[in-house]
């Protein structure tokens, strides 16, 4: 939660905190972000029933690089956030992504690898778990992060794309990813797991595209034997003046040679100011039983403001754990150098019954003033719970941020 704080509202709030990715073709672009945050909390880890208060004080660094052409990209970013309290000096974790696209008339590459170091004692709330996109990703693992530790995970992907501009077109990908504890929970178990993946898209027409995709997928435990999942998927896509319709249909077979349905609609619509995504869809748990799923999201951009809203409730063919969560954020711009945001994150993963809840959830406001061209600030409150097997704990907080960009090109 810390780390999100004095990351993710100063960008919302303050367009000039830009990200490597708005650098111009040629040459190298640098980036170098320095955040301080300074947080008074009633309860800090979330975790028991007794409440642990007291100050902390949170560093944030990050660099980025990245060079482009008209038909390439190169692009690399590390942030590290250290936090200081009466009791400890801690590192929270560190993230480093390597990522190279090249285009051409008719084709793509991408690579990227990942690396992520977290302390699991700082993996508590919903907004903890908001990827790039700002969007709510719970981990296969969520259930299990409590405790202290640390999580470890590596992954490379590569994707290759061709007959992009043709009638017919493909696809081929695949990745792995390396995930080991350290001093954790003896719940949470390493963990390998890989995926290759096929793809064909075929333009019926100016109307309807077809998109067919087989993947195959093995993890394995420490210890276990490995799990496989073969899935074969197709798609219908039918373009409409106001936004794309598409319904698809999946079946998926594990090691054990079970059969998993499922099915799904979506719709997209561009509003006048904003758009609108629904998605409605069944799908098999592990034992056969049919449950729903969906999402939506909403963006409304105003001269001054926007609003954005997402929910989502989903559950993977054979699933035994499904997921659910929800965000709304609403932005101010109050003058050229003051904005106020209020913004709610909820998360919750449970039986497909939805028996055996793990919830969690931050609701915060804040205010935001850009002091000059480099300088931003932040203070605001924050109210934090968490009900894990009936247990409930919560934490109000308030916090001051300060954070500093440099930028250049050489």
């Amino acid at each position: 939660m810390k780390r999100v704080i004095s990351l993710a509202l100063m960008t919302c709030l303050f367009p000039l905190a830009a990200s490597t990715q708005e650098a111009e073709p040629g040459g190298v672009f640098f980036t170098f972000d320095f955040g301080q945050t300074f947080i008074g909390s009633t309860d800090r880890d979330l975790e028991t029933t007794e409440a642990e208060d007291g100050f902390e004080s949170v560093t944030d660094l990050s660099f980025g690089a990245v060079t482009e052409t008209r038909t390439q990209r190169l692009s690399f970013d590390l942030d590290t956030t250290f936090s200081l309290t009466e009791d400890e000096f801690a590192d929270e974790g560190l993230v480093a992504r390597l990522a190279y696209n090249r285009i051409s008339a008719d084709a793509s590459f991408d690579f990227a690898l990942e690396g992520r170091r977290e302390d699991i004692a700082f993996l508590r709330d919903a907004s903890d778990f908001i990827n790039d996109e700002g969007v709510i990703v719970l981990p296969d693992d969520f259930d299990d992060l409590t405790g202290t530790g640390f999580r470890n995970e590596t992954t490379v992907s590569v994707a290759f794309t061709w007959g992009e501009t043709a009638p017919v077109g493909y696809s081929l990908s695949g990745s792995q990813t390396r995930l080991r504890y350290e001093d954790a929970n003896a719940t949470l178990l390493d963990n390998d797991s890989s995926t290759i993946a096929l793809g064909l898209r075929l333009n019926i027409n100016e109307v309807v595209t077809s998109n067919i995709g087989l993947s195959y997928t093995q993890s394995e435990d420490l210890g276990e034997p490995a799990t496989e999942t073969t899935t074969l998927s197709g798609a219908l896509t039918f373009a409409r003046p106001l936004g794309a319709l598409t319904t698809g249909i999946s079946v998926s077979r594990d090691e054990e040679d079970e059969t998993f349905w499922a099915a799904t609609v979506a719709r997209e619509y561009t509003l006048p100011n904003g758009s609108l995504r629904g998605e409605l869809g069944v799908v098999e748990d592990e034992i056969g039983d049919v449950r729903l799923t969906g999402g939506i999201a909403f963006s409304y951009p105003l001269p001054a403001a926007e609003i954005t809203l997402s929910a989502d409730h989903s559950l993977a063919p054979g699933g035994d754990r499904a997921a659910t969560t929800f965000s709304a954020n609403y932005l101010q711009e109050l003058s050229p150098v003051t904005s106020m945001q209020v913004g709610f994150d909820f998360g919750q993963t449970s039986d497909p019954d939805g028996s055996d809840v793990l919830a969690t959830g931050s609701l915060s406001a804040s205010y935001g003033y850009s002091i000059n061209d480099f300088w931003q600030l932040n203070v605001g409150a924050s109210f934090d719970f968490r009900e894990d097997d009936g247990v409930r704990t919560d934490s109000t907080s308030i916090f001051l941020a300060l954070d500093r960009q440099f930028s250049f090109r050489p």
